[in-house]
């Protein structure tokens, strides 16, 4: 995986300051860029798996809960939620690319677009969680206190109910739009500093 001269000549300029002052070959560079690869797609890789493990649950736990209502509501609610559950393990598999290897053969920078390309995915993923990820859920909670109305709960107990889930699902739009978009742009930020802006 070596660049074309004038290309390395630019990456070594870059790198330079990481090396303490001295200069870094294009295996060194290589073996840094793969490092953070390598970290990365584990990171997401163990998000994913806990992801889809509490999909599961969820959807083998509503799943179970909507067979035994009773109420046509309420059963409806309770497999929303189930399915619910199951899209959520498909979702962040089907788009959820940062776990694809780069191509061993490509240039430095190109294997610097391919990093900084999973990044901006993984950030897009969560920003657009508020909509594959939450929605569902409130939307299934939300049939949840209807059916609940409907079977006799009182309105103020209803909208306490209401009031809960929407701080609950606040509380996870909160964690994944900004602390969760914050901590990979801020691993996103550290490799450009590495590797420079326009290398």
């Amino acid at each position: 995986m070596i660049p074309p001269n004038n290309e390395l000549r630019v990456w070594q300029d870059v790198w330079q300051s990481d090396s303490g002052g001295g200069r870094s070959s294009p295996a060194d560079l290589v073996r840094k860029l793969e490092r953070r690869a390598s970290e990365f797609r584990r990171r997401i890789w163990r998000r994913n798996l806990r992801e889809s493990i509490a999909g599961l649950v969820v959807f083998l736990f509503f799943g179970f809960l909507a067979a035994r209502q009773p109420n046509l509501l309420a059963r409806a609610a309770q497999a929303w939620l189930a399915a619910s559950g199951l899209w959520v393990a498909f979702y962040i598999h089907r788009y959820s690319k940062a776990a694809r290897t780069p191509a061993p053969d490509q240039t430095l920078s190109s294997f610097r677009r391919s990093l900084l390309a999973a990044y901006d995915e993984q950030i897009r993923l969560l920003r657009a969680a508020k909509y594959w990820y939450i929605l569902p859920f409130w939307f299934g909670l939300l049939l949840i206190a209807l059916a609940s109305w409907k079977a006799g709960m009182g309105p103020v107990q209803v909208g306490l109910f209401l009031l809960w889930i929407t701080a609950v699902n606040a509380v996870v739009w909160w964690i994944n739009e900004v602390p969760g978009v914050r901590s990979i742009r801020r691993k996103r930020d550290e490799l450009l500093t590495l590797i420079g802006e326009d290398a």
